[in-house]
């Protein structure tokens, strides 16, 4: 059996970091290989993560308010959005949600694009991870990774998760899952495919055999890109 790679922080990288981008379904586990990729040495950048900051920027709160009114304001100052009135202003109201995007979804592209590029002259790192949900959707970004990896994952396990972490019900996967791309079409657009269907423990093995087999971020293999 490999010895896993170490989770130290990895010595400066001999060329440019490596972008990875990272494809599959709702609940296939993307952020949690994102989250053990990064504790041996990669950047994570999580578009999720990102739209919440956006949410707060004074420009967003006040586009918000005058489209869906204070009601999806939070108490207190400075203003903030409660995303939680926000998420069922916009659950079934298909132009509202398309409101949101345009609004969110340059912004968040705008930091990625800058924390990639920033990221990536600085050289510090061994891997950039592209955490983003309309990856091959958005097309820019996924033209900058190096490498496409999909997360595999059981469509009932898969289910499982959303049931029990997001709350959600099986209509409300599948129409979160009908606005964006096939899976098998992601997965065709994939360089690498890591199999997910077992527990945390189970796919933290498969991340570092899967790194180790490679001989680390500097081995993977890079793709052509025009």
């Amino acid at each position: 059996m490999s010895t896993p790679p170490s989770a130290a922080p990895n010595p400066a990288p001999s060329r440019r970091p490596i972008v990875i981008g990272l494809l599959g379904g709702i609940g296939s586990g993307k952020s949690s290989v994102a989250r053990m990729l990064a504790a041996l040495g990669a950047e994570w950048l999580d578009a999720d993560a990102i739209a919440h900051s956006v949410l707060d920027e004074p420009e967003i709160v006040a586009a918000v308010c005058k489209r869906h009114g204070a009601a999806t304001l939070l108490p207190g100052t400075p203003a903030r959005v409660d995303r939680a009135a926000l998420g069922r202003r916009v659950f079934d109201d298909r132009d509202a949600l398309r409101h949101l995007e345009a609004l969110l979804h340059p912004r968040v592209l705008e930091l990625l694009e800058q924390r990639l590029d920033s990221l990536r002259q600085r050289g510090e790192v061994p891997a950039i991870l592209l955490d983003v949900p309309l990856l091959l959707e958005t097309g820019q970004l996924a033209a900058r990774c190096d490498l496409l990896l999909f997360v595999d994952s059981p469509a009932e396990e898969r289910l499982q998760r959303v049931v029990e972490r997001r709350r959600w019900s099986p209509a409300e996967l599948a129409r979160r899952e009908a606005l964006q791309l096939p899976l098998a079409q992601k997965r065709a657009a994939a360089d690498q495919v890591l199999v997910n269907d077992g527990n945390e423990a189970g796919l933290s093995e498969r991340v570092r055999a899967w790194l180790s087999g490679a001989g680390g971020f500097e081995g993977l293999p890079r793709r052509k890109r025009g």
